[in-house]
């Protein structure tokens, strides 16, 4: 059954969910739990986008206008964290979609899904566009006494304008940070990822290092940085949504597009960029080894500043 919204258009298709967790490969974590599909916040880059059409909608306009609810997600995964071989691993809430988009404020279900992992002390670690957020602070508290809690920021852009055409459904990136100075204060550890880095609108120096700043100064404790990837789908999209607010850019990405990734070049002097910027504003690499990833991403590069001249694309 399908219920009008509070937003035009948005239409939302409660479900009951025969399982909860996920098991991941390839990441950090093992394990995550998405209570919505599809996401009002209709970020023009989005990758989830791509799996949208496995629900029966398509990647574009449906995907921010059909939203999947699954009302019964936190009975089903306290049956299963109730199981003794549960190991209270870190899980990683709403990698599909924002678990804080706008209908969260309605259902309830990822408030749900907190109250149980925190029943069986279990780590969180979330990733969020939203101010929402700041509703749960008490039970991010209470969870963060748990090693490997964290609440995580996607900050993009700081230029109002450029955040108004990639995420027209998002809070501001300003009232973001906002939400996030506040939690840190509560004592909830929180990051902000620069995901994605957008070819020829957000790559350059000046706007990797404003969220740096920004970042450093509103208490987070790690940043970390991706560069933009177009899947099938995604890249369709994309592509559409450039080609009517950044035509002239179209010719470049298609060149440079062949496949999903960005050009190799491009993303090790990027990587090398990005590295050099955190660091300076006394972030740590992202991984053991990135010290000496940097050093080769630069030599790959060539014998350049990359962050004082333009990537190669």
């Amino acid at each position: 059954m399908f219920y009008p919204s509070g937003m035009a258009g948005v239409k939302y298709d409660e479900i009951e969910c025969k399982s909860a967790l996920n098991r991941v490969s390839g990441m950090p974590f093992r394990w995550s739990l998405n209570p919505y599909r599809g996401c009002v916040h209709g970020c023009q880059y989005c990758y989830a986008r791509a799996t949208h059409p496995y629900l029966g909608f398509n990647s574009g306009e449906e995907f921010s206008t059909r939203i999947i609810v699954k009302r019964n997600m936190a009975d089903v995964l306290r049956r299963e964290l109730a199981r003794p071989s549960w190991a209270r691993e870190q899980v990683a809430l709403g990698t599909a979609t924002d678990a804080y988009q706008p209908c969260e404020g309605r259902y309830g279900v990822t408030r749900a899904l907190l109250q149980v992992l925190a029943e069986f002390r279990t780590p969180v670690s979330i990733v969020t566009k939203s101010t929402l957020v700041w509703r749960d602070r008490e039970l991010l508290a209470k969870l963060a006494e748990l090693r490997g809690t964290r609440v995580q920021f996607t900050i993009t852009t700081l230029d109002n304008d450029l955040w108004r055409k990639l995420e027209p459904g998002t809070p501001a990136p300003a009232k973001r940070l906002e939400i996030m100075r506040r939690l840190v204060q509560d004592g909830v550890p929180c990051a902000v990822f620069i995901a994605p880095v957008i070819p020829k609108l957000t790559d350059s120096e000046a706007s990797i290092a404003a969220i740096a700043a920004a970042a450093r100064s509103h208490g987070a404790t790690a940043v970390w940085a991706a560069p933009l990837r177009l899947a099938p789908l995604v890249k369709e999209h994309y592509l559409e949504f450039l080609g009517e607010a950044f035509g002239t850019l179209v010719p470049r990405y298609e060149r440079a597009y062949i496949g999903a990734d960005a050009p190799k070049a491009y993303r090790t002097a990027l990587e090398a960029r990005i590295q050099r910027i955190l660091g300076e504003f006394g972030f740590g690499s992202r991984n053991d080894d990135a010290e000496s990833a940097c050093k080769s991403a630069a030599a790959t590069a060539g014998d350049v500043d990359v962050g004082q001249m333009p990537l190669p694309w």
